[in-house]
């Protein structure tokens, strides 16, 4: 792990896969939650030089086709050769997640865990399906010990299954046992699972029953932003990432996230993440990382947000840096 000293950034959530890899992750998404199709159609249509229409359509007519298609083409353009490139020229260290998918000869935790082996930059956490917890719990066990994987990823609106359920208890104490953060989805969806399903007051169930449970709430809890930040008062053990939301949107006025920039700048400024999920803003990390010059924070705290938080988080080291 490439923490000899501070990094420029430390990215706590991005998308880095080959084709198979991106086939199992639109698969995954697109099945459960077809609206996503929908919204991210522009972002495909810039990237393959094709319509809006034109890739709304096609997963229309044929979904398991154009998924095929998006694969190759989001594998050309995000090509893992070049982002590990891009990584080392602008010193950042990116956490990138995996799947429980089917994915070549395995799941897309040991696609995932291929490529983070191809440069320290690369911090690879497992994902798990909550949908059955006795798989999950197992294959979180084999992406630790046999992969290496040091997180785990949860996508409760993708799964259906509210992280509160008794039967998960297993999977949580597992994760605090071996003091792995787990990253879990929060905030808006377009899926048709109740959008409660992934807010706040599920973390804080969890929070409140797993005390050492270290949780990232993923892409930040938007639209309930304060009701994030009081989580995060009340659970030293919970943290935020932003990823998915560009820095610049953000900072606009009424934008729903005025409550980080207050709080996140004092009661909360130890345990606020810098995350990108980068090809949903059709820009690599390090625009992203440059654009949160944008957020209207002093540059002290942009440091905390950018790495230092994160660095101590994937460190294990508490002390916050001041």
């Amino acid at each position: 792990m490439p923490f000899t000293r501070q990094p420029a950034a430390v990215d706590l959530c991005d998308v880095v896969l080959g084709r198979a890899g991106w086939r199992a992750y639109l698969g995954a998404l697109l099945g459960a939650a077809p609206r996503y199709g929908v919204v991210f159609a522009p972002r495909f249509a810039a990237m393959s030089g094709r319509t809006t229409r034109q890739i709304v359509t096609a997963l229309a007519e044929d979904r398991d086709a154009a998924i095929e298609d998006l694969a190759e083409v989001a594998a050309r353009v995000f090509d893992p050769e070049a982002r590990v490139a891009e990584l080392e020229e602008h010193d950042i260290v990116q956490v990138i997640h995996g799947g429980p998918w089917p994915c070549e000869d395995g799941t897309m935790n040991d696609h995932v865990a291929a490529i983070a082996r191809r440069c320290d930059r690369f911090v690879p956490w497992a994902g798990v399906s909550l949908a059955d917890p006795g798989a999950a719990l197992a294959e979180a066990t084999r992406a630790v010990d046999e992969l290496g994987m040091t997180g785990l990823s949860v996508i409760p609106f993708l799964d259906g299954v509210d992280p509160r359920d008794p039967d998960l208890a297993d999977l949580w104490a597992f994760a605090a046992d071996r003091d792995l953060p787990v990253w879990v989805h929060s905030g808006q969806s377009f899926s048709a699972a109740p959008m409660a399903i992934s807010s706040p007051q599920v973390i804080d169930t969890l929070a409140v029953r797993h005390p050492h449970l270290r949780i990232v709430l993923g892409h930040g809890g938007w639209p309930w932003v304060l009701d994030a930040i009081a989580l995060l008062q009340r659970h030293p053990q919970v943290y935020l990432e932003f990823s998915s939301h560009h820095p610049r949107t953000m900072a606009a006025a009424g934008s729903g996230w005025e409550p980080l920039f207050l709080h996140g700048s004092r009661s909360v400024r130890d345990r606020i993440l810098f995350g990108s999920t980068s090809w949903t803003h059709g820009q690599g990390p390090a625009a992203v990382v440059a654009s949160a010059s944008h957020l209207p924070i002093s540059s002290e705290v942009r440091e905390a947000w950018l790495h230092g938080n994160a660095t101590r988080l994937l460190t294990r080291d508490p002390e916050p840096v001041r």
